[in-house]
């Protein structure tokens, strides 16, 4: 327009801008900048609009403009971090915001942004100090606390992450956001740090808060359904994802949740249809697969080889074919290895408790340790993992290709995965063959199903030698006594009381009882238990969730000859609550066709002795592999029939009872099952054997 001039333009750009017109602002402010090229003002003011624009990279040019005629024009790089930051460019936005601090120390958004940004790369506690800073200036800030409470949480500082959330949430009811979204986050932040807390009626209110902000999000529909799984209470759980499936139908993630919870209730049936729903719904989403391929292992219609069908159809899906890859490892055979471990179990888990000893023991002249962490909260066991390692990588965010890179950039020798098909696990890394010899471990026993990875660690009751690895994708590579090591420390059962007089001294009858997982309990189980209970004035104790599944249990043995009030049920609880509830059980039975694992550890550590009957997959050999390494053969069954003798010879022999409860915490320290030391001299040497093969091909 004839007449205006820079200064005029600008003044309209501003104008424009305020009234949310930014393209009419974007051009005002260009034209002010073709009259006056060194206008920094407006050149300053372009690159806010253009970034409010998302036109991030022209924002980047405007900003860089601005300190090409000021270099310490601190909002214009302050803001250009948050643009390269936008762009994915973290490292270049923390120097920006570093050197907005050391220009002006009490700049407030650049020690907010640098808090964020550090919250977003994994480097929490610096994270922490200057979102405590950030909220020292500016305590009505809500992404201040925002930023504080997500370092806090990440650093497993619950109590404190609370507060922080618990502000961000008074500040949002003090004057609502005009976005629910945010409003519906910070409820959810609080929440979780509730159910961190054990403070579950709090999280649940919250969740549902965050729901009916906002009605089409499911994410507060998971943390909800996941918050009642916690509390035991299986129908509220059940009835939050049959409402998320009904309001997302076509949304995977909700059939793939409502899956896990019929996992939990033992309704493998139900839950295999919703994993197969949820992945017909995301085809190449491999988590609701992977779920299903666990879930078969309980299921007493799956064979070893049936098994090892459905673990063939996920490699096909999921895991790339990378078939003649070479490795440029150094092939000498006595060198220092360098062991890679993937888990997202390094916390407090069954996983982490078991390999702990092992990190503990490693011979550090001769093994370089790597771990490789997908998602594991920073509690007491991730702390000791982390100060056990040589390295160590975050790798939540991580998409498969970066992972096998970094490994590969590592000189990993032996990668280790320690979960299989379990929750988090990155087995589509390993199909990509990272490293020349790999291996999997810890989990559980069983198969990949993957043919890149080379072996499985084994026990020779698990897999008797000679027999064949038909039933697996790796090459079984058999420890000299046990998979497990039932370490008394890393279980936190060094300190427990001794174990008193069998309970039916006192009771005048006999208390079975399996605190195993109520996944394992089927139609077949209670067959075998029921032919126990009937043949002698007893009852039956069960760790179960609160839900209708419990009601579901009482009829059927109820149609097997087993009176309701022969039934009990235990709730969860802590791990001290369970170990106690072994104080009232004389004699544990075993589930099939997956047996009790570290349960059964537990229980016969707390002087209950289980009986097991042999399975014919691996995962049902576990409690054979166990009592013979204790020096108890005789309390492992090869039919149903020796089951029920074993079982009912026990009962009725008190003083052997007796002896038991009273020497198998001793029988278990003197044993293999115990023997950390020893167990990770045979891992060890099963690394030297795998690795001198490599080397031979070489």
């Amino acid at each position: 327009m004839p007449g205006l001039n820079a200064e005029t333009l600008y003044s309209q750009g501003n104008a424009l801008a305020a009234a949310g017109k930014l393209d009419q602002a974007i051009a005002a402010y260009a034209r002010a900048i073709e009259l006056r090229p060194e206008f920094l003002d407006a050149h300053f003011k372009l690159g806010n609009a253009l970034a409010n624009t998302a036109r991030c990279d022209e924002a980047a040019k405007s900003f860089r403009r601005v300190l090409q005629i000021d270099p310490n024009h601190v909002d214009a790089l302050n803001n250009l971090g948050n643009t390269l930051l936008a762009t994915g460019q973290a490292d270049e936005a923390v120097s920006l915001y570093r050197r907005v601090l050391a220009i002006r120390p009490d700049h407030f958004l650049a020690h907010n942004n640098l808090a964020a940004v550090l919250v977003m790369t994994g480097q929490f506690a610096e994270a922490m100090e200057f979102a405590r800073r950030a909220v020292a200036m500016r305590r009505d800030y809500p992404p201040a606390h925002r930023n504080l409470g997500d370092a806090l949480a990440a650093l497993g500082k619950w109590p404190q992450a609370a507060e922080s959330y618990k502000k961000l949430v008074e500040l949002d009811s003090a004057r609502p956001s005009a976005n629910p979204g945010a409003a519906a986050d910070a409820r959810m932040k609080l929440g979780m740090a509730m159910r961190h807390l054990g403070r579950f009626n709090d999280a649940i209110s919250l969740f549902q808060q965050a729901i009916a902000l906002t009605p089409g999000d499911l994410d507060p529909r998971d943390r909800l359904a996941n918050a009642y799984w916690e509390n035991g209470d299986m129908d509220e759980a059940l009835a939050v994802c049959r409402q998320a499936v009904q309001t997302h139908p076509t949304e995977a993630k909700a059939h793939n949740n409502l899956g896990n919870v019929f996992v939990e209730c033992g309704r493998l049936d139900d839950a295999l249809a919703s994993f197969d729903k949820a992945a017909e719904l995301d085809p190449s989403n491999s988590v609701a697969p992977s779920n299903r391929v666990f879930a078969v292992m309980f299921h007493p219609d799956y064979d070893s080889a049936r098994i090892l069908h459905e673990l063939k159809q996920w490699e096909r899906r999921f895991a790339p074919q990378t078939a003649g890859v070479k490795h440029p490892n150094d092939p000498s055979t006595q060198r220092r290895l360098r062991i890679g471990y993937v888990s997202a179990d390094f916390r407090d888990h069954v996983v982490g408790r078991n390999v702990l000893p092992l990190f503990q023991r490693h011979d550090r002249a001769k093994f370089q340790l790597f771990c490789y962490s997908n998602d594991s909260p920073p509690d007491r066991f991730n702390r000791q993992f982390r100060a056990l390692a040589d390295g160590w990588r975050d790798i939540a965010t991580w998409p498969d290709d970066k992972l096998a890179a970094q490994i590969r950039a590592d000189k990993i020798d032996i990668l280790v995965d320690l979960s299989l098909h379990l929750g988090g696990s990155r087995l589509a890394v390993f199909a990509r063959k990272p490293a020349p010899v790999q291996v999997t471990f810890g989990g559980y026993p069983g198969t990949t199903g993957l043919a890149a990875m080379d072996y499985r660690l084994t026990d020779p009751y698990l897999d008797p030698p000679g027999a064949p690895d038909d039933a697996y994708a790796e090459r079984s590579v058999r420890l000299p006594h046990s998979f497990w090591c039932y370490d008394p420390a890393a279980m936190e059962v060094a300190d427990a009381p001794e174990p008193g007089p069998p309970p039916a001294v006192a009771a005048g009858r006999i208390t079975f009882g399996c605190l195993n997982n109520f996944r394992k309990i089927n139609d077949r189980v209670l067959q075998l238990w029921a032919g126990v209970l009937q043949a002698i004035p007893s009852r039956i104790l069960l760790l179960a969730p609160r839900g209708s599944h419990r009601a579901a249990l009482v009829d059927r043995l109820r149609q097997l000859g087993v009176h309701p009030d022969r039934i009990g049920f235990i709730d969860r609880g802590s791990r001290a609550q369970y170990l106690d509830s072994y104080r009232l059980i004389d004699i544990a039975l075993d589930t099939v066709p997956y047996n009790g694992h570290t349960t059964s550890l537990d229980a016969l550590w707390m002087g209950v002795p289980v009986v097991t009957l042999i399975g014919q997959t691996v995962a049902g050999r576990a409690g054979y592999s166990q009592t013979t390494n204790l020096g108890l053969p005789d309390l492992a069954a090869r039919t149903p029939e020796q089951f029920t003798a074993i079982a009912l010879a026990l009962a009725n022999d008190l003083p052997r009872l007796a002896e038991l409860r009273g020497s198998l915490r001793r029988r278990m320290r003197s044993s293999p099952l115990c023997d950390a030391a020893g167990w990770t001299a045979a891992i060890e040497a099963a690394y030297r054997q795998m690795w001198q093969h490599w080397c031979d091909q070489q």
